[in-house]
């Protein structure tokens, strides 16, 4: 109930009933209105401070989805430039075997332990995260994907080639 001489704002379609009633409905194209005993001005601020909210929070929520897809694709390149280097590595270790083969040296030496997976080439490369020393340059370019470890099944992020002497 509303007391004698308050002063109401209506914002929406006023519709005279009877000659008698007054009604406010919503607008008809689906616009919001508004019955309110505040004044115009607090109206208007009222909605431009949620219009300000809503918008702060449009910018922030855009730029926490950029930072996450450049970090995403900062990722990706990163992980790629890896395998291309490793390929590279594994590529380069493998022209050195064939040179090494064509010269006809042995190239298992005694103190090197043969690769854990073919058993016929010696250990070449190292496996990173996890540092083990275990397979050769072809059988580690033969791992499926994801690769892992033969010893120690973790993921495999790098491989680089060792000299041992």
């Amino acid at each position: 109930m509303l007391g004698v001489d308050v002063p109401l704002i209506g914002i929406g379609k006023l519709m005279l009933i009877g000659g008698r009633h007054i009604v406010l409905s919503p607008p008809d194209d689906g616009r919001r209105y508004f019955l309110t005993t505040s004044s115009k001005h607090e109206l208007v601020s009222s909605l431009k401070s949620v219009a300000r909210t809503l918008n702060i929070a449009r910018w922030v929520v855009g730029i926490a989805g950029l930072a996450a897809m450049l970090y995403f694709i900062s990722r990706a390149v990163k992980r790629h430039k890896s395998q291309y280097e490793s390929r590279r590595l594994l590529a380069a270790l493998r022209d050195r075997r064939q040179q090494a083969a064509s010269a006809d040296t042995d190239t298992m030496s005694p103190s090197s332990p043969p690769c854990v997976v073919c058993l016929s080439q010696p250990r070449e490369v190292v496996l990173l995260d996890c540092g083990h020393i275990c397979v050769c340059g072809d059988c580690a370019a033969a791992l499926p994907l994801p690769k892992v470890c033969p010893i120690c099944r973790q993921q495999v992020d790098r491989i680089i080639p060792t000299y041992v002497s």
